[in-house]
Protein backbone atom coordinates (compact mmCIF):
# COMPACT_ATOMS: atom_id res chain seq x y z
CA UNK A 1 0.00 0.00 0.00
CA UNK A 2 1.46 3.25 -1.15
CA UNK A 3 1.66 6.17 1.59
CA UNK A 4 1.27 10.04 1.04
CA UNK A 5 4.03 12.01 1.29
CA UNK A 6 4.00 14.58 4.66
CA UNK A 7 2.00 17.70 3.09
CA UNK A 8 3.86 20.43 5.52
CA UNK A 9 1.87 23.66 5.93
CA UNK A 10 4.58 25.81 8.15
CA UNK A 11 4.86 29.37 9.43
CA UNK A 12 8.46 29.19 11.22
CA UNK A 13 11.45 27.24 10.55
CA UNK A 14 14.75 27.12 12.38
CA UNK A 15 18.15 25.31 11.45
CA UNK A 16 19.11 22.73 13.91
CA UNK A 17 22.34 23.31 16.09
CA UNK A 18 22.27 19.53 17.67
CA UNK A 19 22.73 19.16 21.42
CA UNK A 20 23.37 16.27 23.78
CA UNK A 21 21.52 18.28 26.67
CA UNK A 22 19.85 21.77 24.79
CA UNK A 23 16.71 21.34 23.16
CA UNK A 24 15.66 23.16 20.05
CA UNK A 25 14.25 26.54 20.77
CA UNK A 26 10.87 27.64 21.31
CA UNK A 27 9.20 28.69 18.11
CA UNK A 28 7.40 31.12 20.24
CA UNK A 29 10.98 32.29 21.18
CA UNK A 30 12.36 36.14 20.44
CA UNK A 31 15.39 35.81 18.26
CA UNK A 32 17.97 38.74 19.42
CA UNK A 33 21.39 38.34 16.56
CA UNK A 34 24.45 40.04 16.72
CA UNK A 35 28.44 39.28 16.24
CA UNK A 36 30.54 39.12 19.33
CA UNK A 37 33.05 42.07 19.77
CA UNK A 38 35.09 40.44 22.35
CA UNK A 39 36.60 37.29 23.71
CA UNK A 40 35.89 36.61 27.01
CA UNK A 41 35.95 32.75 28.33
CA UNK A 42 32.29 31.09 28.46
CA UNK A 43 30.82 35.11 27.77
CA UNK A 44 28.98 36.24 24.99
CA UNK A 45 30.31 39.61 24.86
CA UNK A 46 28.42 42.72 22.52
CA UNK A 47 29.06 45.98 23.31
CA UNK A 48 26.31 46.73 20.69
CA UNK A 49 23.75 44.31 22.19
CA UNK A 50 20.71 45.12 24.82
CA UNK A 51 20.57 42.05 26.61
CA UNK A 52 18.44 43.71 29.00
CA UNK A 53 15.28 41.18 28.13
CA UNK A 54 17.10 37.86 28.35
CA UNK A 55 16.95 35.48 31.35
CA UNK A 56 18.86 32.37 32.94
CA UNK A 57 17.92 29.45 30.74
CA UNK A 58 17.23 31.44 27.24
CA UNK A 59 19.16 29.67 24.74
CA UNK A 60 21.79 30.89 22.31
CA UNK A 61 23.60 29.47 18.94
CA UNK A 62 26.55 30.35 17.54
CA UNK A 63 25.98 30.40 14.02
CA UNK A 64 28.87 30.79 12.85
CA UNK A 65 30.28 27.66 13.99
CA UNK A 66 27.49 25.68 14.82
CA UNK A 67 27.55 25.37 18.79
CA UNK A 68 25.37 26.16 21.06
CA UNK A 69 25.21 26.92 24.86
CA UNK A 70 22.02 28.61 27.39
CA UNK A 71 22.28 31.53 29.59
CA UNK A 72 23.55 31.36 33.18
CA UNK A 73 23.59 34.78 33.70
CA UNK A 74 22.76 38.10 32.48
CA UNK A 75 25.97 40.13 33.85
CA UNK A 76 25.66 43.07 32.07
CA UNK A 77 23.10 44.75 28.85
CA UNK A 78 25.95 43.38 26.88
CA UNK A 79 27.44 40.54 28.50
CA UNK A 80 25.84 36.86 29.28
CA UNK A 81 27.76 34.48 31.21
CA UNK A 82 26.99 31.28 29.25
CA UNK A 83 26.72 27.45 29.90
CA UNK A 84 29.73 26.59 27.57
CA UNK A 85 32.67 28.29 25.87
CA UNK A 86 31.58 28.87 22.61
CA UNK A 87 32.65 31.95 21.31
CA UNK A 88 35.70 34.29 19.79
CA UNK A 89 35.36 37.18 18.51
CA UNK A 90 33.78 38.18 15.57
CA UNK A 91 31.73 35.28 15.57
CA UNK A 92 27.43 35.86 14.77
CA UNK A 93 24.87 34.49 17.37
CA UNK A 94 21.47 34.18 17.86
CA UNK A 95 19.87 34.29 21.24
CA UNK A 96 16.48 32.98 21.83
CA UNK A 97 14.84 35.10 24.47
CA UNK A 98 11.76 32.60 25.80
CA UNK A 99 11.95 33.51 29.30
CA UNK A 100 8.94 31.57 31.38
CA UNK A 101 8.02 29.55 28.11
CA UNK A 102 10.61 26.83 29.29
CA UNK A 103 8.89 26.46 32.34
CA UNK A 104 5.51 24.95 30.42
CA UNK A 105 4.95 21.31 30.55
CA UNK A 106 6.27 19.76 27.48
CA UNK A 107 3.50 18.49 25.30
CA UNK A 108 2.77 17.87 21.68
CA UNK A 109 2.31 21.40 20.80
CA UNK A 110 5.86 22.15 21.99
CA UNK A 111 7.68 19.64 19.44
CA UNK A 112 8.15 20.22 15.92
CA UNK A 113 8.84 17.87 12.57
CA UNK A 114 12.41 17.63 11.87
CA UNK A 115 13.25 17.82 8.01
CA UNK A 116 16.97 15.58 8.09
CA UNK A 117 19.42 17.42 5.43
CA UNK A 118 22.83 16.56 4.85
CA UNK A 119 25.85 18.55 4.37
CA UNK A 120 27.49 16.03 1.56
CA UNK A 121 28.51 17.79 -2.02
CA UNK A 122 27.61 14.51 -3.88
CA UNK A 123 25.06 12.11 -2.79
CA UNK A 124 25.75 8.71 -3.87
CA UNK A 125 23.51 5.59 -2.12
CA UNK A 126 25.89 5.08 1.01
CA UNK A 127 25.30 8.85 1.89
CA UNK A 128 21.83 9.12 1.16
CA UNK A 129 20.84 7.62 4.62
CA UNK A 130 22.07 8.70 7.69
CA UNK A 131 21.48 8.19 11.68
CA UNK A 132 19.09 10.60 13.37
CA UNK A 133 18.67 10.72 17.57
CA UNK A 134 16.26 12.85 18.80
CA UNK A 135 14.19 12.74 21.86
CA UNK A 136 9.94 12.83 21.06
CA UNK A 137 7.66 15.13 22.88
CA UNK A 138 6.97 12.60 25.20
CA UNK A 139 9.88 12.38 26.26
CA UNK A 140 11.84 9.45 24.99
CA UNK A 141 15.21 8.89 23.03
CA UNK A 142 15.29 7.24 19.89
CA UNK A 143 17.65 6.86 16.99
CA UNK A 144 16.14 6.53 13.90
CA UNK A 145 18.93 3.78 11.41
CA UNK A 146 19.29 4.24 8.03
CA UNK A 147 17.51 7.92 7.83
CA UNK A 148 16.53 9.11 4.16
CA UNK A 149 17.68 12.26 3.46
CA UNK A 150 15.60 14.61 2.52
CA UNK A 151 12.59 13.07 4.57
CA UNK A 152 11.02 14.57 8.20
CA UNK A 153 10.89 12.50 10.91
CA UNK A 154 7.54 10.56 11.37
CA UNK A 155 7.67 12.18 15.07
CA UNK A 156 7.50 15.26 16.65
CA UNK A 157 11.02 15.95 18.38
CA UNK A 158 11.77 18.44 21.30
CA UNK A 159 15.36 17.53 20.79
CA UNK A 160 17.68 16.40 17.99
CA UNK A 161 21.17 14.95 19.92
CA UNK A 162 24.68 15.36 18.74
CA UNK A 163 25.73 11.79 19.80
CA UNK A 164 24.14 9.26 18.11
CA UNK A 165 23.25 11.44 14.81
CA UNK A 166 25.49 11.07 11.67
CA UNK A 167 27.76 14.30 11.19
CA UNK A 168 26.30 14.93 7.81
CA UNK A 169 22.85 15.42 9.03
CA UNK A 170 23.90 16.93 12.62
CA UNK A 171 24.11 20.33 11.86
CA UNK A 172 22.07 20.78 8.45
CA UNK A 173 18.60 19.15 9.56
CA UNK A 174 15.64 22.19 10.18
CA UNK A 175 13.17 22.56 12.83
CA UNK A 176 9.33 23.26 11.36
CA UNK A 177 6.04 24.04 13.52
Amino acid sequence: MAYPKITVNTSKVLAVVASDTIPIPSPNAVPLSGTTTATTTNKLVDVGADFSNVVVGDIVYNTSDNTVATVSEVETSTILVLSADIFTSPENYIVFQAGPIFEQRIDSSSGCLLYVGSNEGTMDVAKSYVDVKVKTVNGDDIVFSNFPVGEYLPVQITNLFSTGTDAAARFNSVAIW
